[in-house]
């Protein structure tokens, strides 16, 4: 029930909430082949939503993804991925700067640091705060470290520098680095010998309700919000409370767990098919983890009156992999762990009874959506999505397509070894249409075909050249290359290249 004293105000736009779970996979999310459980919040949320189980991301990262998020373009439109820029253009047009434009308070809070001022990805929005390292999991701050309107908060910037010690350490080889669960099981140890307060909940950045729940307060009930949040728990480095694992043993293996993606990437770790298990296994306690903290957003619109009159779309930007194909964590290439994310509508007053749409759902469908629902032309921003609730019924008319840019930085090629430099450093173009799935090689000039309905695993190739609708595809594809070909590479700025590398991307 919505707060009593404050009804829906006649005549305003509904309001427009977008929740980002970085790094989850559909597969493992409430309505996937595996899902988490219990989830009863998203239980609830998915008899009241439409949802899209055809829907995938169009990169296999958060940075060009986000980018499609805000502009509803492809990055090859937005130009921002490891092949181009990595920052976004301040005069490309944004669905935040629309809806501000309109009438609009807009707000962005992002665990994930990434979505910043740095990279342009809070342009538009009046107010954004973010977090500022991967070990942000035991902050007692209220507060955000960053945010556009107060600037650093001091003491929480020297609590996650110190902490993010670690962060950096995780990327070049240190014991604490390759090991997070030591340091994470170190300060849980500390923070019990301050009397009379004990360790908060494994979240990361605690932070982002209370930064939410004040701002809705202090927005006038008259004014319609569009909110954007980003939450960072299911990606890695994974650390668990001991009260979050059954046994001691499970909290001793947990600490051992090795997870540092640049020594995969050098060669110098090659996990097992228990360390990948044990990986996985402590992801999905961080799914599980989520169902609470998408509650408390929700009741934080619940609580101020607007959450009947509130559109929501629940996400992710990319997936994550636990050896799949061979791959750990993301920006590896094209596959399904890495592609196919959860897609949620919410229309206002809920209502939807739970329906699946079997259309293909793409992440430049979110802007036209949100545009649409605010009053807005649908085209306003000249991507190619296509409005969710075009989707609902009616199937998609052309392929949805998605990239893979390979590795970020030449420090990432520099440490990896040949073979495994051609294994991951590719440039992968992907086309889903219908029942298929077309992966293009750009390099070798190579397709792939896949059923992915009755294969999602990819392991039967389909690939014939006499097929006409794949012949469709690869035409898309290739296209897509001849269009990421013709850009040119712009080398990132300094202050771009320290908040990637902080967050493990260089």
């Amino acid at each position: 029930m919505e707060a009593p004293g404050q009804p829906m105000v006649p005549g305003r736009p509904p309001n427009v909430l977008i929740v980002v779970l970085d790094c989850v996979r559909a597969s493992d999310f409430p309505g996937g082949a595996d899902p988490v459980s219990p989830m009863p919040f998203v239980e609830e949320l998915r008899r009241d939503a439409v949802e899209f189980p055809c829907a995938a991301s169009v990169a296999h990262w958060t940075v060009p993804a986000h980018a499609t998020i805000f502009t509803g373009r492809y990055p090859w439109e937005h130009q921002v991925h490891a092949r181009g820029q990595l920052q976004l253009d301040p005069a490309l047009p944004k669905v935040g700067g629309l809806l501000r434009t309109a009438g609009y308070r807009t707000l962005s809070v992002s665990a994930n640091g990434l979505i910043s001022p740095n990279l342009g990805l809070v342009d538009g929005f009046q107010q954004a705060a973010w977090g500022t390292t991967l070990f942000d999991r035991v902050s007692r701050h209220a507060s955000p470290p960053q945010s556009l309107e107060g600037g650093p908060n001091r003491a929480a910037a020297l609590e996650h520098r110190v902490r993010g010690l670690s962060g950096v350490a995780q990327w070049t080889g240190v014991l604490l680095a390759r090991y997070p669960g030591v340091w994470d099981a170190g300060t849980r140890v500390a923070l019990r010998f301050q009397a009379g307060d004990p360790p908060p909940r494994p979240a990361m950045a605690s932070w982002l309700e209370p930064t939410l729940r004040r701002w809705l307060s202090e927005t006038p009930a008259s004014e319609p919000v569009f909110c954007f949040i980003n939450l960072l728990d299911a990606h890695e480095p994974y650390l668990r409370d001991a009260e979050g694992l059954p046994t001691a043993g499970d909290w001793w293996r947990y600490v051992r767990s090795r997870q540092d993606r640049m020594g995969w990437v050098s060669g110098d770790w090659n996990p097992t098919a228990q360390e990948y298990g044990r990986l996985h296994h402590l992801y999905r306690c961080a799914i599980r983890d989520l169902d609470g903290r998408i509650r408390e957003i929700v009741e934080a619109f619940r609580a101020v009156g607007r959450w009947d009159d509130t559109l929501m779309i629940l996400t992710s930007d990319h997936g994550q992999a636990f050896g799949e194909h061979g791959a750990l964590f993301h920006i590896q290439g094209v596959d399904e762990p890495e592609l196919r994310i959860p897609l949620l509508y919410r229309p206002p007053g809920g209502g939807s009874g739970g329906a699946r749409s079997r259309s293909w759902a793409s992440l430049i469908d979110l802007a036209p959506t949100v545009l649409r629902a605010a009053g807005l032309p649908s085209d306003a921003l000249g991507g190619a999505g296509v409005p969710l609730q075009d989707l609902v019924e009616h199937p998609r008319v052309g392929a949805v397509l998605a990239f893979s840019d390979g590795l970020v930085h030449a420090e990432d090629r520099q440490r990896a070894p040949q073979a495994r430099r051609a294994a991951i450093d590719r440039l992968l173009i992907a086309a889903y249409e219908g029942d298929r799935k077309l992966v293009y090689d750009v390099a070798s000039d190579t397709a792939r075909l896949y059923d992915v309905r009755r294969d999602s695993g990819e392991a039967h190739d389909l690939w014939s050249s006499t097929d006409a609708e794949a012949a469709s595809l690869l035409a898309a594809t290739r296209a897509v290359a001849a269009r990421m070909a013709a850009g040119a590479t712009v080398a990132p700025s300094a202050d771009v290249e320290d908040r990637l590398r902080s967050w493990g991307y260089l």
